[in-house]
């Protein structure tokens, strides 16, 4: 029970979503009772604004006459009736057997309207009674209603004497016209409603979407990723509040095993070097040489486990950049060191290559990149274009490619490719791995797949930086 008072509550999801839903029921039948009472108003007032001048002085002349001059009187309005174009039919009637039939907010605003009318006249009338008569009703094949227009309004007015006063008037127009005028105005309530409905849904699902773009970026870089804010409903809150707990167990684990590298990298330094010293005593020098080698291949592992451990973190903040300028200028460095390394302008595309992007990290993730290409190709070629709201930086070679069902594998550490990147070239199978970390530290992408005509490009991606976020991201 308390589980489910919990989630009723107004700060929770789910009580959210059944208030809009009571708000939203309790909003419509506001605007369909405003909508129901103004077209019955509006068709009171159409059928009586016409004739109340009318109905007001055959009122005031009859409460003046015997009964033989009304009688009279009623037969010559029925007579000219139609000389004159006067909506309404009269003749004497009897005490009605009913008080009100069928169409109750007619019946009920035909009566108050008569009653004002004949009260601002002052005779007022001691009873009024109304109803609408269709053509199937009992009353319709009456001899005296016969060339009545169907359907109608029947009205019954006694006045102070008691007698009672017979007022017709035919709705068929009127009905015709209102009910075209309810339709209209029911279906723009649904749509308003709806549209009312939507908007406050979708306002409530906004910390959800908020958090599932957080836990995507926290799936890209836990190392980096920031604790999310607990705000929101009552269950968004909660999700968050667990979220933290575990981004911290988290990088508090990652940093724990990074350090753990990095003493043992450091830790194996120092053998490793008193081993070097002794390299020269070593006979022959044959054997001497594939101590060197064995070494140097130890360094190398523990040189880029190193690396590969400070790939996942980083204190450097993201500045704006041009990616142009900044691949031009890792081009001209590789180059100015011996590699052949160039970069192709892009066809202008009317809109600058601008990212944030933290540009030690970016560097050695393209020079690592550029490098491979260096050793299985022997040049590497390097350009930038600027695609929608992303910006592609390019990294080909024409090497022996990569077989495509290994093309993701290879991100993978210590991976090394048999065959068409052969183990001969050396390596330890880390440079990849680090260059997707060093991207992935940027918000960037890093794939790989092979050229037409044989080679290898990957591709990083990275998010395009508007020119009115600069100004943020330098605060």
């Amino acid at each position: 029970m308390k589980d489910f008072i919990k989630f009723l509550r107004l700060d929770s999801l789910c009580g959210q979503l059944v208030a809009i839903a009571v708000l939203s029921l309790a909003a419509l039948q506001c605007v369909n009772y405003y909508a129901v009472y103004s077209i019955q108003q509006s068709y009171a007032s159409e059928f009586l604004s016409v004739g109340h001048d009318y109905l007001a002085s055959v009122c005031q002349a009859l409460a003046h006459m015997s009964a033989a001059e009304r009688e009279d009187y009623l037969a010559s309005l029925d007579r000219s009736r139609g000389a004159l174009a006067k909506p309404f039919r009269f003749r004497a009637a009897e005490a009605p057997e009913w008080e009100t039939e069928t169409d109750y907010y007619k019946s009920v605003l035909a009566r108050e309207a008569v009653t004002e009318i004949l009260t601002r006249a002052g005779i007022p009338p001691r009873d009024v009674r109304a109803r609408v008569l269709y053509k199937d009703a009992p009353e319709a094949s009456s001899p005296r209603y016969a060339g009545y227009v169907f359907p109608m309004m029947q009205m019954l007015v006694q006045d102070g004497g008691g007698s009672w006063l017979e007022l017709v008037q035919p709705l068929s127009v009127t009905d015709r016209r209102l009910i075209w005028r309810q339709r209209i105005f029911i279906m723009l309530e649904s749509l308003i409603c709806s549209a009312a409905v939507i908007m406050l849904i979708v306002r409530a699902m906004l910390p959800l979407n908020r958090l599932g773009k957080e836990i995507e970026r926290f799936g890209a870089t836990p190392e980096t990723a920031q604790p999310l804010e607990e705000r929101g409903n009552y269950e968004v809150r909660e999700v968050a509040r667990s979220f933290n707990k575990m981004l911290a167990r988290v990088q508090r684990n990652l940093t724990e095993r990074n350090n753990m590298l990095e003493a043992m990298g450091h830790d194996l330094r120092t053998p490793l070097a008193r081993v070097q010293l002794r390299l020269d005593s070593i006979e022959p020098p044959e054997l001497r040489e594939k101590f060197a080698a064995n070494i140097e291949e130890i360094r190398s592992i523990v040189e880029q486990g190193l690396e590969l451990a400070r790939s996942l973190r980083t204190s450097e903040k993201a500045v704006p950049m041009d990616a142009a300028a900044f691949a031009a200028s890792v081009a001209d460095d590789m180059a100015a060191n011996g590699g052949a390394v160039t970069f192709a302008e892009a066809a202008d595309c009317g809109e600058p290559p601008l990212v944030a992007a933290r540009p030690t990290c970016l560097r050695r993730a393209v020079e690592n990149l550029a490098g491979n290409a260096l050793k299985y190709a022997g040049g590497a070629e390097l350009s930038v274009e600027r695609r929608g709201e992303s910006v592609i930086i390019r990294v080909e070679d024409r090497g022996p490619g990569i077989p495509p069902e290994l093309l993701e594998k290879v991100f993978e550490p210590y991976f090394r490719v048999e065959g068409s990147r052969s183990r001969g070239t050396g390596g330890t199978g880390l440079g990849l791995t680090i260059a997707r970390n060093m991207v992935l530290l940027n918000n960037g992408s890093l794939t790989l797949e092979n050229r037409e005509g044989g080679g290898l490009r990957a591709v990083i991606t990275l998010p395009a930086l508007k020119m009115a976020k600069i100004g943020e991201i330098r605060s």
